[in-house]
Formats: structure tokens, C-alpha cells, sequence
């Protein structure tokens, strides 16, 4: 039986939908221009200077405030800019460990205790509660709800000698998984989907032909052994190893504080085993979907396991299973966050940098199963030279999805819908020939109204996709990003948008703290 290869388009959205396309921040800054404008022409009675003071003020917010083609207006970058010096002056951008060499140097050291861009984050205190396995992590940032964290190590869909057909049933039933996720009935209401790409270790496998060869006896075999000895050295520094981690996202909802009040209740416990308790049944439910999507072996990692994953996915010096001395206090290695990149370990030995792929810079083409494969597992390693041995590409892969309700997803498709139809009869009328952006929007929202009629079990999702590269040094880190950008070229990425000067805080969004979406009206 064959069975019908899937595909998503998800680009189409090349532009916002609101007033002349701008974010809401610059129409409201509009908005109180235009009342300044109105103050000043009514204090100064009329007069000529007050009409020129009014106009000089509106065309400069207006100049200052508009994006052209794409890019950030100015007032965007000065304001990026004063944010950067601004972290820079308080020393937000450096953080040492207590091995560091130049640890409590108050030269050197700004003295935080944990990285500044953690903000309020720590693990929940479940010890006494009877769940004291569970590692939870509790965020309560201001401005945003608190939630709660925890994250899943996945074997992923298996590769090797798989169809279309058997892509295409795995792809579904991820589908399905995020469907019954994203139910009123669940309290998970967002993932960080998470692909890591370090040199693969050889140690064990080394070790293993060690204990062979020991056992053989037959002198003739020597040239095979040797053979293979040399296979292995040739092929261990472009050895890739890569790994996969799913984070579940639980805010803390009137929903969830309702459940944890009557569990504490039932249960005679106190608030944090309850709401403990609650988080662990959320766990094992999306635990046991993920197995049955495919994903195959699902562990759910304690604190010395999520805390070495942490320490990995920013130093590659270690390995993301020697999980012995890692802890929450101990699992931040040090950095210095610059212009291109934050330099990373004592002494700055390795270089990242960091670059969010936009939904625009997607093709809207059908895109099967595999349309982000070169991105994940196809990026060429680096061949060395004279003076830099060769090694695998080193990089991380984030995107965070948000669950929308079906009915808010539903009423903002046919908000959009509606918007793009009126636009299309109104250059239609006016006799104005389309460059392509109108019918793209069109075309994506319908796609997403057809998608979401009632009935169909559909749920709307919002995410972000950041990448994190790391080199060995600067010019190593250059190469790296090029191959990476080669690599998503080929997976119908248009461009990945680096980071200025603010490395040290979006590195944070690609390490398993279901960082990199702000909430907005769909997803409170």
C-alpha cells in the first residue's frame, strides 16, 4: 500500500497583515506622534512656526520609525544599539565560573551568580514531595506568565534504508502528537524541538575493537587489524554524532492553578508537590505520545542529565553524557559575548555565533518530511588544513512551536483571509498589477482557513527556528556559518538573519529552556 507523501508550506507569510504592514509598537508611536502634532498646533494658536514644529515632528518619527525592504528601521537599530552598550556598561555580557582563572577578579568578573540572561530561572524545589527524580524548572521572568519546564531526551525517527512512505506515516503521526498536545484538556501548551550536531565520540567503540583485536591469535589477521586501526583514525575527526531533545512548555494557567489546588486538596499535599505531581502526569502523557509517534526511546532527564546537556550545548569540550558533576550552580561554562560572537570557555576557546531563520526567509513551496534533512545531517565537515585539523561542523537547531486554540487559530485565518481578499478586489479595482506578495498572502491564509475548518482536529501553531554555529576560532567560525548557510540554501532557506552584537543572550534561546517566543494575543 502506498501511502501519500506529506507536505506544508510554511512560508507565504512575507508580511504582517496589520496597517501599511507595520508591528503595532511603531502604529502606536504613530498614534501619540500625531496627538503631539495636534498639541502643538493647538498650543501654539495656529501660528506658522507651530504648523512647521508639528510637520518636522511627524516626518521625523516617520522617517525615523518606517522599515524599507525588509531591513529595521533606524530608530530599531539605535535602539538595539543603546540596548547593547547598555548590557555591555553592566557587564551583562561576561559571565566567569568559579574554575575560570580570572574568577572573583573584579577587573574581569562582573560577579553574577548564575548567566544574566536566565533572568528568574531556577530548578522547582521538589525535594520531600516524592518526586524528587523529576527536574522541573520554573521561569518567571517579568512581563511573561511563569511556566514550567521539562525536557525529554528522543532517539528520533530512525534512519537508514526508509522510504517515502515510511516518512510520510512518521510525519503524520508527529502531527497527531502535536494535535492531541495542543487539546483545552492539556496543560502543555508549547514545545522546543532540539537537534544537536557534535564530533561523535569513539571511545567506547575504540575500546571495544581494543578487546577484539586482544582476543585474536592469528598473526595473519595483523594487516586487517592495521587496516581497520587506520579506517578509524580517518574517519574519527569527521565522525558527526547528533542528538535530539524535545522540551515541554507548561504555563502557569488559572487552568493549571485550578488542577493544583484540587490536587492538593485530594492529596494533603502542599502547593510545589502539587503542582510537581501535575507536571509529572503531563510529562508521562506526552511521554507515552511520543513513543507511539515514532520517536522511539523517550527518557525524561533528572538534573544531572538536563544539566550536562546544558553545559554541552554551550562548551563542546564536554560530552553530552558525563552528566557526573553537572549541576544547575556548576553547568555554566564561561563566556564573553562580543560583536560576531560570544567566545565560550576559558580563554575564549570556542567561537558561537547565532542566526534566527525568519518565517519569510522559508520558500512557500511544498515541503515533504524531509525538506530540513541537509540542515539537521548534511552539513559538510571542515577539512582542515596545515595548520587546523578537520572536525564535523558544529551547531544546534532549535525551533520553538506554540499552540494556538483551534477557534483563536480559526478567527485570525479568517481575519487574514479577509484582509487579503479586500486587498486583492482593491488593486484590482484600482487597476494595479500584482508583483506576487498579494497572491502569496492570500494563497497562505487560505491554506490555513482550509486547515482549520471544524471538525478537522487541526490546532494553529506559532513557532521560531535559531540556529547556533560554534568554531574552533574566528576564521574556523566563518567557514562554519558559510556551510551552514550552503546547508539551509539547500533546505529552500532563503537566508538566516545573524545576530549584532547580542550572541551571549540568543545562545540561550538553542539550549533546552523552551526559549525564543514572546506571547502574543493567540497565545496568552
Amino acid at each position: 500500500m502506498n501511502t501519500e507523501t506529506r507536505t506544508s508550506i510554511l512560508g507565504g507569510e512575507i508580511a504582517r497583515r496589520s496597517w501599511l504592514g507595520l508591528p503595532r509598537p511603531v502604529l502606536i508611536t504613530w498614534a501619540a506622534t500625531i496627538g503631539a502634532a495636534v498639541a502643538i498646533y493647538v498650543l501654539g494658536g495656529g501660528q506658522p512656526w507651530a504648523i512647521g514644529a508639528a510637520i518636522i515632528v511627524m516626518a521625523a518619527v516617520f522617517a525615523a520609525t518606517m522599515e524599507w525592504r525588509d531591513k529595521p528601521s533606524w530608530a530599531a537599530r539605535h535602539a538595539h544599539t543603546m540596548r547593547v552598550w547598555a548590557r555591555r556598561r553592566r557587564g551583562e555580557h561576561i559571565y566567569r565560573h568559579q574554575g575560570d582563572p580570572c574568577y572573583g577578579d573584579p577587573d574581569r568578573d562582573p560577579g553574577w551568580a548564575l548567566p544574566p540572561p536566565l533572568g528568574n530561572t531556577a530548578p522547582l524545589q521538589v525535594a520531600g514531595t516524592g518526586l524528587d527524580d523529576m527536574f522541573i524548572l520554573r521561569h518567571a521572568n517579568p512581563g511573561e506568565r511563569p511556566t514550567y519546564s521539562v525536557t525529554l531526551a528522543v532517539d528520533g525517527v530512525a534512519d537508514g534504508l526508509r522510504g517515502d512512505a515510511a516518512y510520510a506515516a512518521s510525519s503524520t503521526a508527529f502531527g497527531m502528537f502535536l494535535a492531541q498536545l495542543a487539546r483545552s484538556s492539556s496543560h502543555i501548551r508549547g514545545i522546543q524541538l532540539l537537534h544537536r550536531s557534535v564530533p561523535h565520540d569513539m571511545t567506547p567503540h575504540i575500546q571495544w575493537a581494543d578487546a577484539r583485536v586482544a582476543c585474536l591469535t592469528d598473526a595473519r589477521l595483523a594487516p586487517a587489524v592495521e587496516s581497520y586501526g587506520a579506517l578509524i583514525d580517518l574517519a574519527s575527526p569527521l565522525a558527526e554524532e547528533h542528538r535530539s531533545f524535545v522540551v515541554l512548555r507548561i504555563p502557569q494557567t488559572e487552568a493549571f492553578m485550578a488542577e493544583t489546588t484540587r490536587l492538593a486538596r485530594t492529596k494533603h499535599a502542599n502547593t510545589l508537590a502539587a503542582i510537581a505531581q501535575l507536571v509529572r502526569d503531563e510529562t508521562e502523557r506526552a511521554t507515552r505520545l511520543l513513543a507511539l509517534a515514532g520517536m522511539g526511546r523517550v527518557d525524561v532527564l533528572g538534573e544531572r542529565r538536563a544539566c550536562a546537556v546544558i553545559r554541552a550545548f554551550l562548551d563542546p569540550s564536554f560530552k553530552i553524557d558525563r552528566h557526573r558533576d553537572a549541576t544547575w550552580a556548576s553547568c555554566w561554562p564561561s563566556y564573553i559575548g562580543g560583536r560576531d560572537s560570544v567566545a565560550i570557555g576559558a580563554g575564549g576557546r570556542w567561537q558561537t555565533r547565532v542566526g534566527y531563520i525568519r518565517p519569510r526567509s522559508i520558500a512557500a513551496v511544498p515541503l515533504g518530511p524531509l525538506w530540513l534533512a541537509p540542515l539537521l545531517t548534511g552539513v559538510e565537515a571542515d577539512p582542515g588544513d596545515d595548520d587546523t585539523a578537520p572536525a564535523p561542523t558544529i551547531r544546534t537547531v532549535s525551533v520553538r512551536l506554540d499552540f494556538v486554540p483551534a477557534h483563536r487559530a480559526r478567527a485570525a485565518a479568517r481575519g487574514d483571509f479577509t484582509s487579503d481578499q479586500a486587498r486583492k478586489a482593491k488593486e484590482a479595482k484600482r487597476g494595479k498589477l500584482d508583483d506576487g506578495s498579494t497572491q502569496v498572502l492570500a494563497s497562505a491564509s487560505d491554506r490555513r482557513r482550509n486547515d482549520l475548518v471544524p471538525g478537522s482536529g487541526q490546532h494553529g501553531a506559532i513557532y521560531a527556528a535559531i540556529i547556533a554555529v560554534t568554531g574552533r576560532d574566528a576564521d574556523d567560525l566563518d567557514r562554519a556559518c558559510l556551510r551552514v548557510t550552503e546547508a539551509a540554501n539547500e533546505s529552500v532557506i532563503a537566508e538566516i538573519d545573524w545576530a549584532r552584537g547580542d550572541h551571549d543572550v540568543a545562545m540561550f534561546a538553542t539550549l533546552p529552556l523552551a526559549r525564543g517566543l514572546a506571547a502574543t494575543p493567540y497565545t496568552r
